[in-house]
This record gives C-alpha cells, structure tokens and sequence, in this order.
C-alpha cells in the first residue's frame, strides 16, 4: 500500500501540522504501508488560469509546465492521500487550494451522473485514491472544522476514510519541549499512531481511537488565556 501525504503547511517540518501528521504516517508505516510527505512549500505550483486546455486541446496535460506535473503521477500511484494543512480562515492554505484547482488534469471533461450527484469521471480508469485529511487550528472548538470537513466530504466522493482534527493547535510545538505537556499529550499521540495503523489495516478509524483525538487536551478556557499571553513578535 502506497500512501502520499501531502503537507500544505507554509511552514512544513516546522510546523504544528507536521506534529500531527509524523506519528500518524508511523503508525501507517508499522501496518506495513509505504509512505512519502511531499511539502508543497517547497514546490513550484502555478494557480489554474481556468483555462481548460488540459480537458480540450491537451487532454490530460496542463499549460503550466511546474512540478504539479510529477505530483500529478505520485497521486495517481498512491492507495490514499493524507491531506496535512493547517486551517486557514476555516479552509485550507493557499498553497493546499493551488494543488487541489491543478488536480483538474486527472478528470476527464464529460458530466456524469452517479447515483443522485453529477461528477466528472476519472481520465485515467483508476479508481480515485481513498483520503485521510489532517487539520489543526489555533482555536479551541471542532466546529471551526465544520467547512473544510464539508469541502473534502464534497470532494472526495465519499473516499474519506477519515479526519483527524486538532483545536487548540497552537500548543502543538511545544509539546516535545515541555515535560508537563508532554505527559498530557501522551494519549492523544498514541491515537495519532493507532489511527495510523488502523486506516492501513482496515480502511478506517475506530470510533475508541477517534473519541481520544476529538477530545480536549486542556481546558479550553485556560487554552485561550495562555494563548491571549503569547507574543508573535
């Protein structure tokens, strides 16, 4: 099983998405998948000009020749694709977005109708790769989540195997440094492993797995009062 993670973070290894997305990935590794991180902060990806060339006079092949075009083929070779971002105004990084508008190549132009939905079929007779998507924010709260959940539920076409989702994220880079911290969050990256393992074994995750990621680590008042303290300067 090939699985590609794909870590929208403008800031990459550094990152609070990193954190999370590093256990999950070992946890799918110890089930015996392979896995790849491709950071897009370090490719070059051009916004779709909404051209459609790539449906009409080059099907299959965008007017942009960048490195979308070698991410295109590792996402055609993958079983499932974790998408790793942070949530950016209650969506994905602007980075995640361009990959996401240049995927377009990979559907062929006809509209079809599936069951009650109308979608494009795939170009290239593959069946579309399963997803896991990983998100973390700096607010307390699930429901901040709630439309960039919606956009992958939409956009996937029920291939969602799961979601990890991390409220209060902001701590998240602290945590390896801080003894204290580190002990309180000893369940949650266990979880984050065992998620791992369990979307490789059995395509999805366990709803005793799921309850310990959804839950709050710390207080969501005293969350908020620590990160009111904190300087960005």
């Amino acid at each position: 099983m090939k699985i590609l993670a794909v870590n929208g973070s403008p800031r990459g290894e550094k990152g609070n998405t990193e954190v999370i997305l590093k256990p999950f990935l070992k946890g799918c590794e110890e089930a015996g998948a392979k896995t790849e991180i491709v950071y897009l902060k370090d490719k070059n990806i051009e916004h779709c000009s909404g051209c459609f060339t790539c449906w009409t006079k080059t099907p299959g092949k965008c007017i942009h020749k960048d490195d979308m075009e070698e991410l295109l083929g590792k996402v055609l070779e993958a079983d499932i694709i974790v998408y790793a971002t942070p949530l950016y105004y209650f969506t994905v990084t602007g980075i995640m977005k361009d990959f996401m508008d240049r995927m377009l190549p990979l559907n062929n132009r006809e509209i079809v109708k599936k069951g009650e939905n109308y979608t494009h079929p795939k170009r290239f007779g593959k069946s579309p790769a399963k997803s896991v998507l990983i998100s973390n924010c700096g607010f307390p709260g699930q429901y901040n989540f709630s439309g960039l959940v919606e956009t992958f539920k939409v956009m996937t076409k029920g291939n969602l195997l799961g979601t990890i989702l991390c409220a209060q994220g902001g701590i998240l880079g602290a945590v390896n440094s801080n003894d204290m911290l580190k002990k309180m969050y000893a369940e949650f990256f266990s979880a984050l492993k065992s998620a791992g393992k369990e979307v490789a074994n059995y395509g999805y995750i366990k709803s005793e797995t799921q309850a310990v990621l959804d839950k709050d680590v710390i207080d969501p008042e005293a969350y908020v009062k620590n990160a009111n303290q904190v300087s960005f300067s």
